[in-house]
């Protein structure tokens, strides 16, 4: 207990973890005010994750602009605070000068960051932000404290950034377009070779990123390192694809040695108007590349689709998944939601019937398999359902949807 006080610093700390949890932010701003004995906690939670965007005005770079300037003035009266700063969230804007040059200053004030998040709410060209901003992006997106980079509906984001991210060990591209010309030529020695995480959803211009080298030969994304870290720490690596028509799974386990400690694949597919050969999108083709030499334990497969998806794709990830190189296999969880545009010209139950039986038929192999635990969930879903239709509906839109 220390000194003076009533309880002991534990219980302090404690109550004031309960009411960040339950989102007290005036509370914790009077509680910083009030003694030094709730500053430290009470400053880790308000300010440990920054956030600044704003998605509501309809002029968002001018309320972005005015939140730096804010926070900037708070730091330059207690430089501290920037040390509790480990999570930043930043909305891409159209900024002017002044609004970049404000928003650069208090970024360069961040030092303690170890996850960067780049987003807009439309699709915005990355050759369009001020070359000030880029730089002091990249300075924080290359420091060694950085694990964590994200980013969101931005397009032609050149792939020799990710180069010199030396550090990073989770990685997230959502919805982007990568600049698939971009010279790797220049970009510095080493590679991204502390990578864990891969979670690539719906973006152009990946194959490149995956699959690139350097001058002397290096790749940008090298997993090989991970034989080594598995002797010493039981790590989760796991990669999460989202996938539509404009995409291809083909050649993203190339090099097949890049994945071999892989122990969790996460696929979500999602079909559309376009009737396809295949609604995993090549999958079954790369597992085969990879079949001698992988550590797969776990794989999540969840296809949403408008139409009545052929049944062959279930034969081949049966085929491919009781090959003698997914022994180590503990886990398959197959998930299908098919969206019906007018739910009274199907019968619901049949629709789901059909889906369920064709998966117990193709995969008898797979649920026959004593080690394995295999899960499948078969949905029917009326796109022009009213709002008032149960919450089981909703429930599986949200499980869909949601992670």
């Amino acid at each position: 207990m220390i000194p003076g006080t009533f309880m002991p610093q534990e219980l302090i700390d404690k109550f004031i973890d309960d009411l960040w949890f339950e989102r007290e932010l005036d509370t914790l701003k009077t509680l910083s005010h009030t003694s030094r004995l709730f500053l430290h906690r009470c400053r880790r939670h308000l300010f440990t994750n920054i956030h600044l965007s704003n998605e509501i005005f309809t002029n968002p770079a001018q309320c972005i602009a005015r939140k730096a300037k804010n926070l900037d003035e708070v730091l330059v009266k207690v430089p501290d605070i920037a040390n509790y700063v480990q999570c930043l969230d930043l909305q891409v804007s159209k900024f002017n000068n002044a609004q970049v040059h404000i928003i650069s200053q208090l970024l360069l004030r961040f030092s303690m960051i170890n996850e960067l998040t780049l987003y807009t709410p439309r699709p915005r060209d990355w050759t369009l932000v001020a070359p000030e901003l880029q730089s002091v992006l990249s300075r924080l997106a290359y420091s060694p404290r950085m694990k964590t980079f994200g980013l969101q509906s931005i397009h032609n984001f050149p792939i020799c950034f990710f180069a010199p991210c030396t550090n990073i060990s989770d990685l997230r591209i959502h919805w982007c377009a990568l600049e698939d010309d971009a010279s790797l030529r220049n970009t510095q020695t080493g590679s991204i070779a502390r990578l864990h995480t891969l979670d690539l959803w719906t973006s152009a211009g990946v194959g490149k990123l995956i699959h690139g080298r350097r001058q002397d030969g290096s790749p940008i994304l090298d997993f090989s390192h991970l034989q080594e870290d598995f002797k010493r720490a039981p790590k989760l690596i796991s990669l999460r694809l989202k996938v539509d028509e404009e995409c291809s799974l083909n050649g993203v386990f190339k090099p097949a040695s890049s994945f071999e400690s892989l122990k969790f694949l996460l696929l979500r597919s999602s079909v559309d108007n376009i009737a396809p050969g295949d609604p995993l999108f090549g999958l079954c083709h790369e597992l085969r590349q990879i079949e001698r030499s992988n550590s797969l334990e776990e794989i999540i497969i969840k296809i949403i689709t408008t139409l009545r998806l052929q049944h062959d794709f279930l034969a081949d990830l049966n085929d491919v998944l009781t090959l003698p190189g997914y022994t180590k296999l503990r886990r398959l969880c197959l998930e299908i939601l098919l969206l019906i545009g007018m739910v009274e010209e199907y019968d619901r139950e049949e629709s789901r019937r059909e889906l369920n039986d064709a998966a117990r038929a193709r995969c008898s192999q797979l649920f026959n398999r004593p080690s394995l635990d295999f899960s499948h969930l078969v949905a029917v879903q009326g796109t022009n359902e009213s709002d008032d239709e149960s919450d089981d509906d909703d429930d599986i839109f949200d499980h869909f949807y949601g992670e």
